[in-house]
């Protein structure tokens, strides 16, 4: 087993010597050849398909944990969520309106998915067929009543602003009328057709590609009868998405203990039949549990388990790893601005303290992002080139290298930007000869995260940046995103994470109209670099990865934020799973209805 990171800062000091002795900038190139190695011999190792041996037993509760330091939210719709913890929980079980193929891309004109899907390019419309075996947990049908009312609370500005929803963006407002029911011009979204109850038309402005991913459209749905009555600014707090939401995937909520466990039952009616397994557990694990927890034998399956516990997960015999690239990307973030959310956009603040190029850049450059991966997170984070992720290997441009480790290419970009130290007390002043410090926020989290959030502060420091923790302290999950979101002005400088969508088409992170834009920056290049990402013209196969290629230069020539790393994602899953199927590239259709267990409960390490 791998030494375990300790807390302190003494141990952080002396990881920071360490990351920085291994860390030349001559060594880079061979560092990422290797990272690149390690990544690909670890999926090797540990394949996205597990399969045990074992009859399966009848019904049985399929128990699983999710790692977090904070509870969940509890916001049970698949698209009217914020928190991550709560995707977690839905996915698997609640979700499912339009599978995907193994390049992320919706299925189109089939007659098994739930909704068939069709687009007439001529028309400019999108077409819904719902299948008649699509229902909801209490035996109603799926209707076309409520995919609009989904689009109607996703649009409305009385919900935007009270739930504090990113999801009404500029990439929604390709669909006819949708901007004057948002701005009250407008009663219903006169670019939603209703034919009859399982046939729609979406029309739409123009064609375009992310439409071929979902981007743009409302993915899962409310149902219009459950929330009959709730007035917009309601809808948050309402008992149809906190307490009993309907369900169409393969498991219905039967109760919820608040932020700590979500007890689900088998949905009789789902559309690929009834669940083998008829109950489902899913609560949230403390970080420092999640090891204990599964060689006891607590959990068939544990999502999140962190990167630092990994070696000591590896030697427990009475699981299995799976793994898979991950649509992750963490980054640097920079304060620049903030959000209008009376006109949905970002006001940049010409002003701001980070609003540098280079002190940006220089920031990027004295982070060893290959050597964390390796002493911090076991070799299952690398350095993140692009804002694309690697997945979408097609579309990133190979000669992009991004911020290879350079401690004086980061001072001699600070000296180029007049960041200078004027005393000589190791410090650098800010542009106008005045002291300069950056206010600096991390999560909590696992016990990696102080000795992690010293080596950064450390690093900068070696370039001559005063650099402290906001509040002198890492900061809760929701705390920390709460405050972010909020634009606190005691913040400018942070480290944060995407889940990435499978529409590989960034604008719903980095436009001028994204509210989960958090670093607050935009230019017109950049917006137009983003535009093209979303024109016809880039629905060509040819064309696509050159305006690709066009938007990660601007992204690195503005730097409105610093990729830091992607990431490989395991899963632990108990030997008394039958099979378990977590790769990407699955083409079975296997989901949560098709798991079966061969014990009556989870089992322990010996």
């Amino acid at each position: 087993m791998k030494k375990k990171w300790f807390k302190g800062v003494a141990t952080a000091i002396a990881l920071t010597m360490t990351l920085t002795a291994c860390g030349s900038p001559s060594a880079t190139p061979d560092k990422k050849e290797e990272t690149a190695k390690s990544t690909s011999s670890i999926e090797e190792k540990y394949p996205g398909l597990i399969e045990n041996e074992g009859e399966a037993v009848d019904g049985g509760t399929l128990k699983v944990g999710l790692v977090s330091d904070s509870p969940f939210k509890g916001i049970f719709n698949g698209y009217l969520y914020t928190d991550n913890s709560d995707n977690v929980i839905m996915k698997y079980t609640m979700n499912g309106a339009f599978p995907i193929d193994a390049d992320f891309k919706l299925i189109a004109d089939s007659d098994e998915t739930p909704i068939k899907l069709s687009i007439d390019k001529e028309a400019k419309t999108v077409n819904y067929t719902i299948n008649p075996k699509f229902k909801w947990s209490n035996g109603d049908p799926v209707t076309t009543a409520d995919i609009v009312k989904s689009y109607e609370i996703v649009a409305n500005q009385q919900y935007i602003l009270t739930a504090k929803s990113a999801r009404y963006d500029s990439d929604m407002k390709v669909i006819e009328g949708i901007e004057d029911y948002n701005e009250g011009k407008a009663d219903k979204i006169s670019g939603l057709e209703v034919i009859d109850d399982a046939n729609m038309k979406i029309h739409i402005k123009q064609l375009t590609p992310n439409m071929l991913w979902g981007g743009g459209f409302v993915s899962e749905f409310v149902n219009a009868k459950q929330y009959e009555g709730i007035a917009m600014d309601k809808v948050t707090e309402s008992d149809a998405l906190r307490k009993n939401p309907l369900s169409y995937g393969p498991y219905v909520i039967k109760d919820i203990i608040q932020g700590e466990k979500v007890i689900f039952e088998a949905n009789p009616y789902y559309y690929k039949g009834e669940p083998k397994v008829k109950k489902v557990e899913i609560e949230i694990v403390p970080p420092s549990q999640q090891v204990a927890a599964m060689q006891a034998g607590k959990y068939d399956i544990l999502f999140n388990a962190q990167a630092d516990v990994f070696p000591q997960l590896e030697e427990l015999d009475n699981i299995k790893i799976a793994t898979r690239m991950d649509l992750y990307m963490s980054y640097l973030g920079f304060k620049q601005g903030k959000w209008d959310s009376a006109n949905n956009k970002v006001i940049v603040d010409p002003n701001a303290k980070m609003n540098d190029v280079n002190l940006k850049k220089a920031m990027a450059y004295a982070i060893d992002n290959n050597a964390l991966g390796e002493k911090f997170y076991n070799g299952l984070r690398f350095n993140a080139v692009s804002p694309i992720p690697p997945v979408f290997s097609t579309l990133h441009d190979p000669q992009m290298t991004g911020y290879e480790y350079d401690l004086e290419k980061a001072k001699s970009l600070l000296e180029e930007a007049g960041y200078k130290d004027v005393n000589g007390d190791g410090v650098r002043e800010g542009k106008d000869g005045k002291e300069f410090k950056i206010n600096f926020a991390m999560m909590s989290g696992s016990e990696i995260q102080e000795p992690l959030s010293q080596y950064y502060m450390q690093q900068w420091k070696e370039i001559g940046l005063d650099v402290e923790l906001v509040d002198g302290r890492l900061l809760d999950f929701n705390i920390f995103y709460d405050r972010l979101t909020a634009d606190d002005p005691g913040i400018d400088a942070f480290i944060a994470a995407f889940g990435l969508a499978s529409d590989p088409n960034p604008s719903g992170l980095y436009s001028s109209e994204a509210p989960f834009n958090l670093s607050r920056y935009t230019s017109q290049t950049l917006d137009d670099a983003l535009k093209a990402l979303g024109t016809e013209e880039a629905m060509d196969p040819e064309k696509m990865p050159a305006l690709y290629h066009n938007f990660e230069k601007v992204f690195f020539d503005e730097a409105p934020s610093i990729p830091q790393a992607n990431r490989v994602e395991f899963l632990p899953v108990n030997k008394r799973v039958k099979m378990y199927t977590f790769s990407h590239d699955d083409t079975s259709g296997f989901d949560w209805s098709k798991v079966e267990l061969t014990a009556a409960e989870p089992i322990a390490a010996k």
